[in-house]
């Protein structure tokens, strides 16, 4: 049986479909977000570190 959809979910799959860079964006920032917050250890979070100055780095050479 296939029912219909909500308005709303056919207002999330609308955005969904406009917006697919900017979702993948919010995905892996929530992903990394709960990783580093639920499963990270200590030489985790310093490896995280190390990746983050890289970016930096990166980011005052433009």
């Amino acid at each position: 049986m296939k029912t219909e959809k909500t308005p709303q979910e056919k207002a999330r799959d609308k955005w969904n479909a406009e917006n697919k860079e900017r979702r993948k964006i919010y995905v892996a920032k929530s992903a990394c977000k709960r990783y580093i917050r639920d499963f990270a250890k200590l030489d985790d979070l310093e490896e995280v570190k190390e990746w983050i100055k890289e970016k930096e780095k990166n980011f005052k050479k433009l």
